[in-house]
């Protein structure tokens, strides 16, 4: 195995021992109650059928299989980010020229982290929407009234950690042709040669990531807030219910081992993805670019 999925392992594994713990917790019990709630074990995500075994499956199953169907697509996927990028450059700015600019190969173990951190603080940020605006009951089976403020708060974080697992498999599929236009080394370009501005160059790929890396750090970031000092306002005494905060913040870290599979997996294709994609650029003339190096342009 290479090294530059080292982190990524680190995650699945983390991950893994995250539910064998769950498991294992959800068969022993203190003074007649069980250690996690029963709830987590025959439903664990609601919207999900069967039990906590047959959501398992399907957390790390999902993403594998929303790899595939795009990877079926893709080239037609990403042609149509490049479609919607042009229509906002003719719309609301001087349109831009299209072109490839060649990248080099190697990939390292920190940024194929950061790619899973991104997907998961953007499901968590998502999960915590949803669960506001339309239900906890949503993920969270046996959700207490919300007059029962103490219990409710935390059964609301309990959601959020649910609903961020159920969402992040699908929520992957908005990377993929992000990380694609990144990758391949698809960019736009626009010279005004004739205006007091200088030559705007740019990855195809930025104003998305861009777009979803703000509201993703952002949103997170309030979302934390909101849930911790919830608890630590409605629940007077945590004693045990202090690992909730505490999970609640590493969770996105957590998550990153649901997406270790497909991010292995987009890598080990991308060599014969790219081509496919090159093969369909081809044919709108897009041409090589190439940027001389700082000793080349000193001459």
């Amino acid at each position: 195995m290479e090294r530059k999925y080292l982190t990524i392992i680190v995650g699945l594994i983390l991950s893994i021992v995250l539910f064998i713990v769950i498991i294992i917790l959800g068969g022993f019990k203190i003074a007649g109650h069980q250690l996690i709630p029963p709830e987590y074990i025959s439903d664990f995500i609601v919207i999900f059928p069967g039990t906590i075994f047959t959501d398992i499956l399907l957390i790390y199953g999902l993403p594998i299989v929303f790899f595939l169907v795009y990877y079926a697509i893709s080239p037609h996927l990403i042609w149509v980010y490049i479609k919607v990028h042009k229509f906002f450059y003719r719309m609301l700015r001087r349109p831009s020229k299209y072109g490839v600019f060649k990248l080099g190969t190697n990939v390292k173990a920190g940024r194929l982290f950061y790619r899973a951190l991104i997907v998961s603080l953007f499901a968590f940020s998502i999960a915590f929407l949803v669960v506001e605006m339309v239900s906890p009951g949503l993920f969270r089976a046996n959700m207490v009234p919300e007059s029962f403020e103490e219990v409710y708060a935390l059964n609301f974080a309990e959601a959020v950690f649910l609903g961020t697992f159920a969402i992040c498999p699908i929520i992957i599929v908005i990377f993929f042709p992000i990380w694609q236009l990144e990758d391949s080394g698809v960019v736009s370009y626009r010279v005004f040669h004739d205006e007091r501005m200088p030559a705007d160059i740019q990855g195809v790929h930025s104003i998305y990531n861009n777009t979803l890396l703000g509201y993703a750090g952002f949103s997170t970031i309030i979302s934390w807030i909101i849930l911790i000092s919830d608890i630590f306002i409605k629940v007077p005494n945590l004693g045990a219910a202090i690992l909730t905060p505490i999970i609640i913040i590493i969770l996105p870290f957590l998550v990153t081992g649901i997406l270790a599979i497909p991010i292995y997996l987009y890598e080990h294709f991308f060599d014969r993805n790219k081509e496919r994609l090159m093969a369909k650029l081809e044919k709108f003339d897009f041409p090589e670019i190439t940027i001389p190096h700082f000793e080349e342009m000193k001459k």
